[in-house]
């Protein structure tokens, strides 16, 4: 039986990862789009950066929300 609190974490965990993945699509889709010749490529390090920051958050919140799930499995 899962408690509310459980509930809670794992709504508050999904929900998190459900971000994370919408930011790594908008970074990656930022990444396709024609570069800013006159900035010099600051734009693709700019589209760069965003995406591996995402990558990493969805990372993060892929583990928590695994771990969180583990444990209501558990009991």
């Amino acid at each position: 039986m899962i408690n509310a609190r459980n509930g809670t974490s794992e709504a508050a965990a999904f929900e998190r990862f459900m971000r994370a993945t919408r930011a790594v699509s908008a970074a990656f889709d930022a990444t396709r789009g024609e570069p800013d010749l006159a900035r010099g490529g600051r734009s693709v390090a700019r589209a760069l950066k965003r995406l591996d920051a995402a990558l990493q958050e969805l990372e993060t919140s892929e583990r928590t929300l695994d771990a969180i799930l583990s444990r209501a499995a558990d009991h």
